[in-house]
């Protein structure tokens, strides 16, 4: 028995065709209402089945109306009941990972990448299955025809550069069909569950419609001709070409879709044709942002409109999410039947830094996102606490890579500061239990199996799947993450953790995600998914040349003109395609739409060149341009600048300041108020490439250190060559932890080591000018009274006090500044405090019997090599008694205003703002000048 056919036109008429068409084809074959379930239907895609399922229930109703059984309904998937693709290509794509990093060509080209070589692994999976599916049951035929072609074309010395490929290809697909990888085949799987489908026919035959949404390729063709030996069985194909054809500006604009043989001019194709109503309209723009609105603006308006249906043809993926996220703040939601990879969702990304921690021993930077990740340590009670201990020890200036070192960093910190003690003890212990599970899964020598195992553990162990298992994408990772471990489970294939990273990657790039718990109206879906679904619209989003018809080069592994030979798709067969599903969806949906941006940063960006000819063929009919220029819609506002700040903070006077505070009061009174009352400051940094502070508190340490050991020795008296030794060995000693934990810190120790000749001239020049060392890194804490009932306490640390043969005493602040950059700083008197606030200090201590500084001088310790080395001191030009007055006066008076309540505005100087952090916070950018209130109310 041959199968019957039947040719319907891809129009809005073709569910209701066909549903009559499959129940004459059940008529004539004696199937009755009771027996009409029977009846298999075949449909292409899930979303055909309930548009089947509507159209037979229309075409009972108008018939009979009793109550009669409906016919099965699933796609060709469901309908093999085959094992899993998924399942099948992960051992699959393991058996070519192993056969691809043993290939000589592909270590020469490829290297040692894993992800290049899954990569490969994928592809070459997705050619074999093609490959399986041309040959159908005749492999050995098929692999003779394989190489006569290969040898055909090889011959010309210009294919010879893919030779090598092909030849992998065939290698691999044999050797893949020889084995037992042939069980392990996708293709041969579907084709043995038809063959299986077929023969369960003869046994009970049961009659069989297959709906085709293009025309069906010769290995499913094939299956219905064995299936209707058996049983009856009905192809029905959709013909796109008469849905085409009967819109003349759709046929004219692509004849070769029609199978027209006219090879006349576009333009004399469309000129006799009558201007009828644009078949779309092409929204241009000038930007993304611009494109994302027009198309959320399109669509709110046909929904306003009456539209219950609405389509978002994601063709540019990019603008399809912008589309969302503006259709979801306007309350819209959308459901999006092509998903999201499951590669750009956070909880894969939790997972895969996890995989990250342990490859790269614990990066500091990779185990804070890992820890505030919201899929992390479920099983911690009080996980902020925890993470906030782990990243102050880091920023503190701890380790910043392993679990261990980074764990000691954290006791260290807790036993020297005023940290909660169990929050520090729950971290450390974390730290062992990430330590333990990074260090399981770096072992070698283990089976993709084994790693899945470890990774499964530490998912436990984390809190990970807890937290994984409450999130409907984390549920999907899991279940990813499960079917990997199930279909690895006899894998015997040896990897380290690279290659099982490379791997989870790779399935996370595979697999989609699809949130199947939202009902819209609106529905993003892809171009294919499109076909023989009717809409109320269709936008097609990202209409430009790189996305329709969408690229597509020849393959890596062989031409077009090979697979063309063996009956595989081309380049130029897929291209038709997208052709189709365009005109097919003009055909069939009464308002379109395409997106299109003009512009791709400072380039320009072509139009799709498939609608530009349906453009051109449109002009030249007379008709209306289908190009509409627009944008975001804009709407008149009227400026109005914000405010200057100047708030009033009479209760949040600090108890103790410092010379930073009072620098910071001088500079701009928000800024101390933000950052001294208030208390809002950055985290500091984590130091990975040390820069000027480093070296200035490696600097300091090391004067510190030579200073103690040579107290208020004579220096002059001294060999100068002693002096050196001296100071190079503090220089070794302070520097040598530091090159330990980050071996950058080697080129600050050589700068520093550049200075040593000239400190040593300094040091005895000064000492023949009488001078020696009193103190150094002297903490300083005394009370500055502003009236009967407060007062606030100053405090600091001077780097060096020294005196001379009369006592009298010199504060020094060591700087690593060019000395004009530090005379500058000193130039406007009572502008740079921080010499004068020392010297405030010390005259200030009540207890102190010692004499106030009556001088002071910055010692500039700058170069970069002992030839450019400068180590000099710069005194500012004022006294300093005079400057400590000026300077108490000022800030008993500052102070005092503060206290009750004075504003502190925001200066706005372009100079302090330049690098202040707060700028955000007073919204520099955003307030005039000449706002505030007088000066002579302010502080």
């Amino acid at each position: 028995m041959e199968p019957e056919t039947v040719r319907l036109a891809g129009d809005r008429g073709f569910w209701p065709a066909c549903a009559a068409a499959a129940l004459a084809f059940a008529q004539r074959h004696g199937l009755r209402d009771e027996t009409l379930h029977r009846l298999t239907v075949v449909v292409p895609q899930g979303a055909h089945a309930q548009l089947m399922r509507e159209a037979l229930v229309r075409a009972r109703a108008g018939d009979r109306p009793q109550a009669w059984l409906p016919p099965r309904l699933a796609t060709l998937g469901a309908y093999a009941d085959a094992a899993p693709a998924d399942a099948l290509a992960l051992v699959r794509h393991a058996e070519l990972f192993a056969a691809l990093r043993a290939h000589a060509w592909v270590r020469a080209n490829f290297g040692e990448a894993p992800a290049a070589l899954w990569a490969l692994a994928r592809q070459i999976a997705a050619l074999a299955d093609e490959l399986t599916l041309a040959a159908l049951d005749d492999t050995r035929a098929f692999a003779q025809r394989f190489e006569a072609v290969l040898a055909r074309h090889f011959k010309r010395r210009a294919a010879r550069v893919i030779e090598p490929q092909a030849q992998l290809v065939l290698q691999l697909w044999r050797a893949l069909h020889a084995g037992r990888g042939a069980s392990n085949d996708a293709a041969t799987a579907l084709l043995r569950a038809l063959r299986r489908r077929a023969e369960q026919a003869q046994r009970e035959p049961a009659p069989l419609v297959l709906v085709a949404d293009q025309p069906p390729a010769g290995w499913l063709r094939g299956f219905v001709e064995l299936y209707s030996r058996a049983a009856p069985a009905l192809l029905i194909e959709a013909d796109h070409a008469r849905a085409i054809a009967a819109r003349p500006l759709l046929a004219a604009a692509w004849p070769e879709l029609v199978e027209a043989s006219t090879r006349a001019p576009l333009a004399e194709r469309a000129a006799g044709l009558h201007a009828g109503a644009p078949p779309l309209r092409i929204l241009a723009t000038a930007s993304l942002e611009d494109e994302a609105s027009m198309v959320a603006e399109q669509v709110l308006a046909w929904l306003r409109a009456g539209a219950r249906s609405v389509a978002l043809v994601a063709l540019d993926r990019v603008v399809a999410r912008r589309v969302r996220a503006l259709l979801e703040r306007a309350q819209v939601l959308v459901r999006d039947e092509a998903g999201w990879k499951l590669a750009t969702t956070s909880a894969a990304g939790a997972v895969m830094r996890w995989l990250d921690l342990a490859r790269d021993d614990v990066y500091w930077r990779d185990l804070l996102d890992w820890l505030k990740s919201p899929f992390t340590l479920a099983n911690v009670a009080d996980k902020s606490a925890v993470v906030v201990a782990i990243e102050q020890a880091i920023r503190a200036g701890g380790a910043l890579r392993g679990a261990r070192a980074i764990g000691a960093a954290v006791a260290e910190r807790a036993a020297h500061s005023d940290a909660s003690s169990v929050h520090s003890d729950e971290a450390v212990q974390l730290l062992r239990t990430i330590d333990a599970h990074a260090r399981a899964a770096r072992r070698g020598g283990r089976t993709l199996a084994e790693h899945a195992r470890t990774l499964a553990a530490a998912l436990d162990a984390l809190g990970m799947r807890q937290a994984l298992a409450l999130d409907p994408v984390g549920r999907a990772v899991l279940d990813e993450l499960d079917a990997l471990a199930i279909a690895l489970a006899g894998d015997a294939a040896r990897v380290g953790l690279a290659e099982f990273r490379a791997l989870v990657a790779e399935r996370f790039e595979e697999a989609d995600f699809v949130d199947r718990s939202i009902e819209s109206p609106v529905v993003m879906l892809s171009l294919g998914a499109t076909r023989l679904r009717d809409f109320d619209a269709a936008l097609l989003v990202g209409a430009d040349a790189d996305h329709l018809p969408a690229a597509s080069s020849e393959s890596l592994f062989m031409s077009n003109a090979v697979r063309a030979e063996l009956g595989l798709a081309t380049a130029s067969d897929r291209a038709r395609e997208q052709s189709v599903a365009v005109a097919s969806l003009l055909a069939r949906v009464p308002e379109v739409a395409a997106s299109w941006c003009r512009r791709r940063g400072t380039e320009p960006n072509a139009l799709s060149p498939l609608l530009d000819r349906l453009r051109l063929a449109h002009e030249c009919t007379g008709g209306a341009a289908l190009v509409q220029r627009g944008g975001r819609a804009r709407f008149e506002v009227e400026a109005a600048p914000g405010a200057r700040p100047a708030p009033g903070a009479a209760g949040l006077l600090p108890a103790r300041l410092s010379a930073s505070g009072a620098q910071s009061l001088v500079n701009c009174a928000y800024q101390f108020y933000a950052r001294h009352l208030l208390g809002l400051r950055e985290p500091d940094d984590v130091i990975e490439e040390p820069a000027k502070r480093e070296f200035g508190e490696a600097l300091h340490a090391v004067l510190y250190r030579f200073h103690r050991e040579w107290g208020a020795q004579d220096f002059d008296a001294v060999p100068s060559e002693r002096l050196r030794a001296s100071l190079a060995q503090h220089v070794r000693t302070v520097f040598a932890p530091r090159v330990a934990r980050l071996p950058a810190f080697l080129g600050l120790q050589v700068r520093c080591e550049a200075l040593i000749d000239r400190y040593v001239e300094w040091l005895q020049r000064r000492a023949r000018e009488g001078w020696h060392w009193c103190a150094g890194e002297r903490a300083v804490e005394a009370p500055l009274a502003l009236d009967e009932r407060r007062g606030i306490a100053l405090h600091g640390r001077i780097d060096r006090i020294d005196a001379d043969r009369d006592g009298r005493r010199q504060v020094i602040d060591y700087k690593a500044r060019p000395v004009t950059a530090l005379r500058q700083a000193l130039a406007e008197p009572g502008e740079d405090l921080q010499l004068p606030f020392y010297g405030l200090l010390l005259a200030l201590q009540r207890a102190s019997e010692e004499a106030p500084a009556e001088s002071a001088a910055y010692v500039s310790l700058d170069g970069t090599t002992a030839a450019r080395a400068v180590v000099r001191e710069v005194v500012p030009e004022q006294p300093l008694p005079e400057l400590v007055d000026a300077l108490q006066a000022r800030l008993r008076r500052d102070l005092q205003r503060i206290a009750d309540g004075a504003p502190l505005p925001a200066i706005g100087a372009a100079t302090v703002c330049a690098n202040c952090e707060m700028r955000g916070l007073c919204r520099r950018d955003y307030w005039s000048a000449e706002d505030g209130a007088p000066p002579e109310e302010q502080v």
